[in-house]
């Protein structure tokens, strides 16, 4: 896999419908974003995972990798590239 050029972190916004949002992500991915990271901040494992199959589904299509920020077990659910781990989150080594 070779280093993205063009990384965008999409995140939902409060009240937006499912649709919208995967249009949009799916329009960023024609427009070039090869490299996707998928924030759900304080979202449930179930709605982050559900989501996340979904945006998946669009980036295998564009063969753009995707990872999932902050949940090593939603990425390992929806079958993600990887997980984007910050500070407070688990150690890579644990992670791994």
């Amino acid at each position: 896999m070779k280093p993205g050029r063009l990384y965008l972190v999409a995140t939902p916004r409060a009240g937006q419908r499912e649709g919208e949002f995967l249009a949009r992500v799916a329009a960023a991915l024609d427009g070039g974003v090869d490299t996707l990271q998928l924030r759900c901040k304080d979202w449930e494992a179930r709605a982050y995972t559900s989501l996340g199959e979904r945006v998946r589904d669009l980036s295998a299509a564009h063969g753009v990798p995707l990872w999932i920020n902050d949940r090593v077990d939603v990425a390992a659910a929806c079958g993600a590239h990887g997980v984007h781990l910050g500070q407070g989150d688990l150690p890579p080594a644990w992670a791994r």
